[in-house]
């Protein structure tokens, strides 16, 4: 079932246009007026990506990565910017990593989707391409500028996926809202274990004062039982959590620092509560479910 939520996404974005675009498609700069690229751009492709981060390459590849370019652009015959356009293979893989990148130093930068801009940074999105540029010094009209000419080189749509959109539903205002597509980044925002203790295809995490909320997506039903028959015998007998309670359909334990997670199936998802006090989880999971029942319906519509 949960296919419907990620599979809508990409056909509303084209699937002439999404398979035929490349990042040097997008490095065409002809029609922008005094904007060029100096020398030849370098591309990396597949663990190439390895010599371009210092770090953290890893991540990139549990989303997808396809391959980054980086050029240097020039305004006017003069140095203005570092440019590296990263093809994530997908729409939700580029929102995926854009979401784990975000950092508290930065504030919103009008180019693409969700642009940001930082000291010395600005970053955006558009379909399954994330942007990233970097300077010494830029005036905002300039930056503005070439963000511009790149946007319209870019085809497709960007919505957000559609996980992003059901966890954000548990209560207004998180704090920050991420897209994951393994255990790397769901364990930026908690350490179950080492090893990728709950099998998900897919999900994502909403973050609140006191809470975190996770939404695990499987292939199906069959396959979100057993995931979660193996992750309540983890739990159960792990010396890490304590106070074990397993109950019809959902688990409840502590861990180490006395947090409280409570996993609960919602098939063919699982719903993972962390939160430091006793609190009624049922509106957070009744208004999650519900997101998803709207977004599926809305995708089955004529």
């Amino acid at each position: 079932m949960h296919k419907i939520l990620t599979t809508f996404l990409i056909l509303f974005s084209g699937i002439l246009l999404y398979s035929q675009q490349s990042i040097s498609d997008i490095l065409d700069l002809d029609t922008c007026r005094d904007i060029s690229i100096h020398g030849q751009p370098e591309y990396y492709v597949g663990d190439d990506l390895f010599s371009l981060i210092n770090g953290g390459a890893e991540l990139y590849h549990e989303y997808g990565f396809v391959e980054v370019v980086s050029a240097e652009i020039y305004a006017g015959g003069k140095e203005a910017l570092r440019a590296e356009i990263y093809d994530m293979g997908s729409i939700e893989a580029a929102w995926g990593i854009y979401s784990m990148t975000a950092t508290s130093q930065e504030r919103p930068f009008h180019a693409g989707v969700a642009g940001r801009k930082g000291k010395g940074f600005a970053q955006f999105i558009k379909n399954r391409f994330m942007v990233y540029f970097y300077f010494e010094e830029i005036h905002d009209t300039l930056l503005q500028y070439i963000s511009g000419c790149l946007v319209r080189r870019i085809d497709g749509y960007y919505p957000r996926p559609a996980f992003m959109k059901c966890v954000e539903a548990a209560m207004p205002d998180p704090e920050k809202v991420i897209y994951f597509r393994g255990n790397l980044g769901m364990s930026s925002l908690y350490s179950f274990h080492y090893k990728d203790v709950f099998g998900a295809e897919e999900g994502a995490a909403a973050v609140y004062p006191g809470l975190k909320v996770f939404l695990l997506g499987y292939e199906n039903d069959g396959d979100c039982i057993e995931h979660y028959n193996t992750a309540r015998e983890f739990f159960m007998n792990s010396s890490k959590y304590h106070d074990p309670l397993s109950l019809r359909g959902s688990f409840h334990v502590k861990d180490r620092k006395d947090r409280q997670i409570d996993c609960v199936q919602e098939l063919p998802y699982l719903l993972i509560f962390i939160h430091e006090k006793e609190m009624d989880l049922n509106p957070a999971r009744e208004a999650i479910m519900e997101a998803c029942r709207q977004v599926m319906n809305a995708n089955e519509a004529p």
